[in-house]
């Protein structure tokens, strides 16, 4: 199963886009292939207490890529600096974000998975993109490529 968590400072716009995303997993089936979650950024190496519990706990072992909105991008920069991620986390292009559905959620975590696993380091960026906010797509990295080889 592929895990992800969608990833912001707050929560105001990724939590309202992580519920619409888990109503498509719903809707098409796939929730037995993809959980999905939204976790706020910081909550990923503790800093943050969970809301039910207001205990503080680690949540990136929950998941297996982190993909955040595009105000992230110096943020996990920081992170990554400071040694606080140990799963790979991407930066979502600031045209993709938002109008993003499941299928592209899918391909997009199942790339930066890809790049992760084959040694590029955090946060993962393709290579043709080195910077999320500059990125002209508003697809997937995968049909983004696909679209330009035709």
């Amino acid at each position: 199963m592929l895990r992800i968590a969608i990833c912001c400072g707050g929560g105001f716009s990724s939590s309202t886009m992580a519920a619409h995303l888990n109503g498509q997993l719903k809707e098409k089936g796939l929730e037995d292939q993809v959980f999905l979650e939204f976790i706020p950024f910081s909550a990923l190496w503790g800093e943050q207490a969970a809301f039910s519990s207001g205990r503080v706990t680690q949540r990136q072992d929950e998941v297996d890529v982190a993909l955040c909105c595009p105000h992230l991008e110096y943020p996990a920069k920081d992170a990554v600096k400071q040694g606080k991620l140990r799963i790979p986390v991407f930066i979502l292009p600031m045209r993709l974000y938002g109008q993003i559905d499941i299928e592209q959620v899918i391909e997009e975590a199942e790339d930066v998975l890809e790049l992760w696993n084959n040694g590029t380091p955090n946060p993962v960026v393709f290579p043709d993109e080195p910077k999320s906010m500059t990125a002209p797509r508003n697809v997937s990295h995968r049909r983004w490529v696909a679209s330009k080889n035709k």
